[in-house]
């Protein structure tokens, strides 16, 4: 299927709503534009929760006590470089 739209001043284009719905496209979806080989091709985005569980963890069962501990150690390391920078 072809469809045919304009690019606005804005770099805005609207995709033909039959398009949309063969791609799976709804209304204020995000989606991903890859340019390959000077053509465009438009996507719908993954949302962020279809990811889960495609990351294995190092170790079984997580410990989000630790995980939550390291990651306040790194803020608080990471703030105090930006103060001392600042100085």
């Amino acid at each position: 299927m072809i469809g045919y739209s304009t690019v606005t001043q804005k770099g805005q284009v609207t995709i033909p709503v039959a398009i949309r719905r063969l791609a799976g496209i709804d209304t204020r979806q995000q989606v991903m534009i890859a340019f390959d080989q000077n053509s465009v091709k438009i996507t719908p985005a993954k949302d962020v929760s279809s990811l889960r569980g495609s990351i294995k963890p190092r170790s079984r069962p997580e410990n989000f006590k630790k995980m939550r501990q390291e990651f306040i150690h790194y803020l608080s390391e990471r703030s105090s470089s930006k103060h001392s920078r600042n100085d």
